[in-house]
């Protein structure tokens, strides 16, 4: 079911963090079905209500969808898919802020703004 990825931990907190460390990596492909609670549970050792609390934790942040019997898994498009995965081509003559960093020559000069933060700060 999930490959040669073993799902950790012995907290929610910790289950969860390991499931979306595996999504964030790509170990953990977008569709791929999760364990039922109760057998991940008892692999891990822990409660099935830990299992619970932690794919509920995932539910809410976006990682993995649930469909009762049907059982979980990970988002089509979750919240931490590889950024290679959503690779979108941005067309031409359109500004590609994908990577977070803005032109500089677009910023607003703030040096004398700064100069005077700091001398107010004295």
């Amino acid at each position: 079911m999930l490959g040669e990825y073993r799902i950790t931990g012995s907290r929610a907190a910790e289950i969860s963090a390991s499931i979306e460390r595996g999504v964030g990596e790509g170990a953990l492909r977008p569709g791929q079905p999760l364990p039922p609670l109760r057998e991940l549970a008892e692999r891990l050792g822990v409660n099935p209500n830990t299992v619970a609390a932690a794919y509920r934790t995932l539910r809410e942040r976006g990682v993995i969808e649930t469909a009762g019997r049907r059982g979980s898994r990970v988002r089509a498009k979750p919240a931490t898919t590889v950024r290679d995965l959503i690779r979108v081509e941005v067309p031409e003559g359109v500004r590609d802020l994908s990577e977070g960093n803005p032109d500089p020559a677009l910023l607003p000069p703030l040096a004398g703004v700064l100069a005077a933060a700091a001398a107010q700060g004295d």
